[in-house]
């Protein structure tokens, strides 16, 4: 309550009266109602917000009106895989099919038919849609189970960002720590990977000094490199360094070893005509950065991974402005080097059109965007994806709910719930199901079996001791280890879930929710290609173009079809009843 505006408190207010003279009407039991006049379709964060909605006083839905909602005492939320939206002949593509569809008299055919039960529980489905990008689809568990923080909340963990800040951090302090540098996948020098070297052949690394400067005086050097691809991957064609006086130390074109496939011009600025009559090669360009660079310097770029990796250089001390500043949706995600210069500089970088970038330009902005960092101190151009997880929030709540997760494997949060039981089948799921909703507010659980739809391992796969590899737990499986399953197969599978949704609603208390979702929809597509993407890369990055095979090439088709797999396998159904 705390955090609504006064006009939410009232309608709050107005609703619970309302609620209340149904009540009397009916005694007051509880229904769920979807609103006819909402026509978008549903998104998993929507299912989130109703379990919130009906644990705790929060502002109304308006895709739902929920009757006597005050008398609903417990909810449970089955995940349910492997429930596709075409068992119910709704088509993904169609966009205006967002209204719930009454299935119950027009899904004659196919395995949809063996759940009975799912037919009495439910005589409508409503379409609903996952978040994702043009090639992933976002976790549909995370979306489900986490919640933007109330603003009571985010004020009282900004307040404990702001008291654990360093005063008047000095720039060591913004370097990138060896285990970020790890996992940001740079070259490491030999010194800190316990002095056995990782570095291939003519690789270079900055020579570690005993007697060096205090780590906070060590000096700034700005670094931006610009590539073109050969018949070997990535080369570097351009590099330029600037000193922490703004002045330019070194800038070079640079001619790549192997035969150039694609200049990269939008990006890198590079033509033929441009490379014409260079000579310098990329052992000329180390040998000078062996004489600029030593152990008292500090590099500064944005994602210097990348240059560090096609200048074939490993240095000890990285500062990172797509580390240091933040985009607005929060780590991990990385802001451009554009908008941060735009955003914190007030410049506009980057606009040279079809004649790409100027690396003068760039490492300049690093530069100043270190600088600016450096005088602001901690916390200046940092954004925090500030989340909670659904049994956290539920938790919090004035009248404090208990919460129980049921699944075979940890995921985010999970632990957060008041209890967490791990299980191998869907038959343990249902087993601790019973006291689990006695004995709390919120049960979420998920079912694999109807999985086994979407492939199962392959003759010579191997899983997890306990698991049963013919019940759809295939989840991490790459798509290359899936074969299909029969029709039987998967018939046999929907009348297992089936069974055990009759056994779920009838060990549910009274005034129960009961709310089930398949997450996804089917997402074979997306994995064949995604499959099909990294093998590519991987053999790009090994081999000379021409020596990868036509079926193994990831082109403007494939990713056209990964785009489609990825739209199939966001949409997804869910239902809605009170036991």
């Amino acid at each position: 309550m705390d955090t609504m505006t006064k006009e939410e408190r009232r309608k709050l207010k107005k609703e619970k009266k309302k609620q209340a003279g149904l009540a009397k009407l009916d005694g007051g039991r509880p229904s769920i109602l979807l609103s006819r006049n909402y026509n978008m379709k549903l998104k998993l964060k929507d299912l989130r917000d109703l379990v919130v909605y009906l644990l705790t006083e929060t502002k109304t839905l308006p895709w739902m009106m929920v009757k006597n909602k005050f008398n609903i005492q417990k909810v449970v939320l089955l995940y349910v895989g492997g429930l596709d939206p075409s068992f119910f002949g709704i088509d993904y593509k169609d966009e205006d099919a967002t209204a719930p569809v009454a299935w119950a008299s027009t899904a004659t055919e196919g395995p949809i038919t063996e759940m009975r039960n799912l037919k009495r529980f439910f005589d409508v489905v409503s379409p609903m849609k996952a978040g994702g990008e043009k090639n992933k689809i976002y976790s549909p568990v995370n979306q489900i189970l986490n919640i933007p923080l109330s603003n009571t909340e985010k004020i009282k963990r900004e307040a404990a960002r702001a008291k654990a800040r360093v005063p008047d951090l000095k720039r060591d302090g913004y370097m990138l720590t060896p285990q970020e540098m790890q996992e940001l996948e740079f070259p490491l020098p030999s010194y800190m990977t316990g002095g056995v070297s990782e570095l291939k052949e003519n690789w270079i690394e900055t020579d570690q000094l005993a007697n060096s400067v205090s780590p906070d005086q060590r000096k700034l050097i700005a670094m931006d490199c610009e590539m073109c691809l050969t018949e070997h991957g990535s080369e570097l064609t351009r590099i330029t360094l600037i000193g922490e006086d703004g002045k330019v130390i070194y800038d070079e074109l640079v001619l790549p070893t192997n035969p150039i496939t694609d200049y990269l011009t939008k990006y890198s600025g590079m033509t033929a005509e441009r490379l014409s009559g260079v000579t310098t090669r990329l052992a000329d360009v180390q040998k000078r950065l062996k004489e600029l660079i030593d152990y008292d310097t500090i590099l500064v770029g944005h994602s210097l991974e990348n240059d560090m990796k096609v200048l074939k250089f490993a240095h000890p001390f990285i500062i990172d402005t797509a580390r240091v500043y933040h985009h607005t949706r929060g780590p991990p995600s990385r802001p451009s080097l554009k908008w941060l210069a735009y955003r914190w500089l007030e410049r506009r970088i980057q606009n040279g059109g079809d004649n790409g970038h100027d690396s003068i330009e760039d490492a300049l902005t690093c530069l100043d965007l270190i600088k600016l960092k450096i005088k602001n101190g901690q916390g200046f151009g940092e954004y925090y994806n500030d989340q909670e997880s659904v049994f956290s929030r539920i938790k919090r709540y004035t009248k404090p709910r208990t919460s129980a997760a049921i699944d075979d494997e940890s995921f985010v949060n999970c632990q957060d719930a008041t209890t967490y039981i791990k299980t191998t089948s869907d038959a343990e799921v249902v087993a601790a199901l019973p006291k689990a909703m006695r004995d709390h507010h919120f049960v979420w659980a998920r079912l694999r079996d109807l999985e086994i739809n979407y492939g199962k391992p392959g003759p010579d796969v191997s899983i997890a001791s306990g698991h049963h590899p013919d019940q759809g737990r295939a989840a991490f499986l790459s798509y290359e280890n899936r074969v299909d399953a029969t029709e039987e197969e998967i018939r046999e599978a929907a009348r297992s879930v089936d069974k055990s949704l009759a056994a779920i609603v009838e060990a549910m208390p009274p005034n129960t929710a009961f709310l089930v979702t398949s997450g996804q929809g089917d997402p074979r597509g997306m994995f064949k290609y995604q499959e099909l993407q990294k093998r590519y890369q991987a053999l790009y990055n090994s081999v000379s173009i021409s020596e990868i095979a036509k079926e193994d090439r990831f082109d403007d088709e494939t990713q056209a079809a990964l785009e489609l797999g990825v739209e199939q396998a966001k949409n997804g159904v869910c239902f809605f009843m009170v036991r």
